[in-house]
């Protein structure tokens, strides 16, 4: 891409007499270019001279927005990724030459500018607002244990029944297991009962008291941790048998690092289950029986709220991102794991009442469970 973006660069200055620079103090210019181009270009350049520009205008693009080109090697033009949103440069310098009513560059310039700047707002907020509203959630009983939930402890073949079967490999193994995003006491007194050395790392104190709380109560090996699944730092590296991840990656703009910091805490060999939200299932909407509509694009990591008590899908006042399969299964590959199996957990009932979830699951499977294993 950079070649023929400096193609562009020679192309001005031989033919226009036009110095250009890699910044975007240039987009004036080459929009001049373009439409002297339009008019006067010969048409058998116009093919050449939208790959030059466009490969030029997403050249400054990624530089300035911490970008990258992707969909080099297909049949088409290639794209660029910024603030998460693909585009093809390329394309719109083509429209442009063809079509003086098509957005100049400059115009485009500004759009990429607001997309950053939305997501940038998004994701500094998103943190802080997220923990508030599970601190919250602390207290809803769909995500944690009551305290009068044991009034004994469980036996271990009714926690070992309850838990994962992916993790029965690992029964006999005193193993020591890594509990990500999973505060609320339901989790961790079943696989500390089922035989694992627990610890949990959540992000909510109030979520981690009922864990300690519990652990206390029953007399288990259960230990909690306050920290955010971008930075595990705090762990050993290589220090777990097991990493168990409840539905939580939504809360995170970038999976690669979480993927990364995941893949040094647990050993060779090791076990990774984690569990998704459907990427199709946050963009539709929770509108009545058979007429759900994707009403979100799917853009890398596009924030989303909750903005009625239809999209049950989304939990109340937190902030949650998109992201797609190749986010959720390739980085996953990407950063040192190798998928075993793939399951979505059956959420659909063919006699569901209209409109609700069990029925909305029929057409949106809500959730995508993986289990991986560290390379």
């Amino acid at each position: 891409m950079r070649s023929y973006a400096e193609t562009a660069l020679l192309h001005a200055q031989a033919r226009y007499q036009v110095v250009l620079d890699w910044s975007e103090q240039s987009l004036t210019r080459v929009d001049q270019i373009l439409d002297h181009q339009r008019r006067g270009g010969e048409p058998a350049e116009q093919q050449s001279v939208a790959l030059c520009y466009g490969c030029w205008f997403g050249e400054i693009a990624i530089a300035c927005w911490d970008g990258a080109w992707v969909g080099c090697h297909e049949p088409l033009p290639p794209r660029i990724v910024v603030a998460g949103r693909p585009c093809s440069p390329v394309d719109a310098v083509a429209a442009r030459l063809r079509d003086s009513q098509q957005p100049t560059l400059v115009q485009l310039w500004g759009k990429l500018e607001k997309w950053h700047r939305q997501q940038t707002h998004a994701i500094q907020q998103a943190a802080a607002q997220n923990l508030v509203a599970w601190d919250v959630l602390a207290t809803d009983q769909r995500f944690t244990v009551p305290h009068d939930a044991f009034a004994e402890l469980p036996k271990t073949q009714d926690a070992r029944a309850a838990i994962d079967p992916w993790l029965h490999e690992l029964f006999e193994t005193n193993a020591k297991l890594l509990l990500l995003a999973a505060g609320g006491g339901t989790h961790s007194v079943l696989h500390a009962v089922a035989g694992f050395e627990v610890t949990v790392l959540d992000i909510s104190p109030a979520m981690l008291a009922r864990d300690a709380q519990l652990a206390r109560q029953l007399g288990l090996p259960i230990h909690v941790r306050k920290g955010a699944l971008s930075d595990l730092s705090m762990f050993p590296t290589g220090g777990f048998d097991v990493v168990v991840q409840p539905v939580s990656s939504c809360y995170l703009p970038d999976l690669a690092t979480m993927y990364r910091q995941v893949a040094s805490v647990l050993r060779p060999g090791g076990i990774y289950t984690v569990q998704h939200k459907q990427p199709a299932s946050l963009q539709a909407t929770g509108s009545p029986a058979g007429k759900y509509q994707l009403t979100k694009p799917l853009f890398f990591a596009l924030p989303v709220c909750r903005d009625s008590q239809q999209d049950q899908q989304l939990e109340p006042d937190t902030i949650e991102f998109i992201h797609p399969l190749e986010t959720l299964l390739g980085d996953l590959c990407r950063s040192g794991f190798v998928i075993e199996d793939v399951a979505e957990p059956p959420r659909a009932d063919a006699w569901a009442l209209p409109g609700s979830a069990a029925e909305r699951a029929c057409f949106l499977p809500p959730y995508l469970r993986v289990k991986a294993r560290r390379r």
